[in-house]
């Protein structure tokens, strides 16, 4: 594992060896997944479906004939889009979870896959809390019986855990050998999925008082070249080695935590971790009436989404407000983003990076190039070897896309 001086609460456990089949359903028994079928989502997955999905999505070449615009002026904004928020539990007291597809987007979010936004509560008070853990454990529904997400794989990609400051923790245990630990507020995790990884995620509950926790969670793509990277996992923010890089601007009236960049000089301290294609996250508070000017290269991707408050462009009508994205065209090499109340702040988080400009196929959590990739990763984890990085490499090598 590649970890970077974390401090947060953690409870020693044997380490366990995952590469052989029965050591593996020794710590958790793995669904059995038939690669043959088709039509499995994340929620199947962390169920135990047996059957794997996979949706090719073509990405568009950029042309050579096709000048991009370098000059100074603000960008445009392509579309605005309202996303569902999601109930879950307590579904009755705003438990809910935004889940914000990206793929859909094109180039103009790539190489950004999923942006997940979770506010959620527990209460050991709660009255309902333990019927509905019976129901869910007689039914076998997915996320009732417990709080959070059950062992599951990932393979071709990079995941951000954010936490939001304030927050109660986030509970982790993975397939590198990481013992448990839980993170908490102002504290970010990322992981390289690779080669494959196995993880559990569940919400911190405490026995004497109520927990808050509120989070995003973003899936940014690799490129070919690097989705066998070797796992890693590093921890950035509070309590790390490595603070957040923050700064204010516009006379102080704008924070920006530069998630991003905090993230990147972390990978690249690290020997044990390749560096990847630029990503640029930041997360931006402004005190009413603020406005903030952002450089953005035109060539990079741009998306930004509303945590709290109404945001507007300069150069459009429209107005975003909460739970809502924009995105943007390669038009400019600014970003103008103005907080239209005069009375309340405005909470945003800012995704641009570098467009891989692949051909994407996903899987429910694993995230590769071609379908035959998805078919082979999920072969690998009926056979018991996903986890086998010798065997996987192998088989990846005569597979891989020309």
């Amino acid at each position: 594992i590649a970890k970077v001086g974390l401090s947060c609460a953690l409870t020693p456990q044997p380490k366990p060896n995952f590469h052989r089949n029965h050591d593996q359903q020794q710590w958790i028994r793995l669904p059995h997944v038939d690669a043959a079928h088709t039509q499995l989502g994340r929620r199947q997955i962390l169920n135990g479906g047996a059957a794997a999905a996979s949706l090719f999505i073509p990405q568009q070449q950029a042309s050579a004939k096709t000048p991009l615009s370098t000059n100074e002026q603000s960008r445009t904004v392509v579309s605005i889009d309202e996303h569902p928020a999601i109930p879950v539990w307590p579904t009755w007291a705003g438990g809910r979870v935004v889940p914000v597809s990206l793929t859909e987007y094109g180039r103009l979010s790539d190489p950004y896959l999923l942006l997940a936004h979770h506010k959620h509560w527990f209460d050991p008070r709660d009255p309902l809390r333990k019927p509905f853990q019976k129901f869910g454990q007689i039914t076998g529904l997915p996320y009732i019986d417990v709080e959070g997400f059950s062992m599951h794989p990932h393979r071709g990609f990079d995941i951000l855990t954010y936490i939001l400051d304030g927050s109660d923790g986030f509970r982790h245990r993975d397939s590198l050998g990481e013992t448990t630990c839980t993170y908490r507020g102002g504290t970010a995790q990322w992981m390289r999925c690779g080669s494959g990884v196995l993880h559990e995620e569940f919400w911190e509950t405490k026995q004497d008082r109520r927990t808050d926790i509120e989070l995003f969670q973003i899936w940014i793509n690799l490129p070919k070249t690097q989705k066998m990277d070797k796992p890693a996992i590093l921890y950035v923010g509070k309590d790390t080695d490595h603070s957040w890089l923050e700064e204010e601007t516009e006379g102080g009236e704008v924070r920006v935590r530069d998630v991003g960049a905090t993230l990147n000089k972390a990978i690249n301290s690290d020997s044990n971790v390749k560096s990847r294609p630029t990503i640029n996250i930041q997360h931006a508070t402004f005190q009413p009436g603020a406005k903030w000017k952002v450089h953005v290269p035109h060539k990079q991707s741009a998306l930004l989404y509303v945590r709290r408050g109404i945001a507007a462009f300069p150069n459009t009508l429209s107005t975003i407000t909460a739970l809502q994205t924009a995105t943007f065209a390669a038009d400019g090499d600014f970003i103008d983003v103005w907080n239209v109340s005069k009375q309340n702040d405005l909470d945003v988080l800012l995704l641009t990076g570098d467009p891989l400009q692949e051909s994407i196929a996903m899987g429910g959590p694993i995230v590769m190039n071609t379908s035959k990739e998805i078919q082979d990763a999920y072969q690998q984890l009926s056979e018991g070897n996903f986890l086998d990085r010798d065997t996987v490499l192998q088989q990846h090598a005569l597979n891989r896309p020309k």
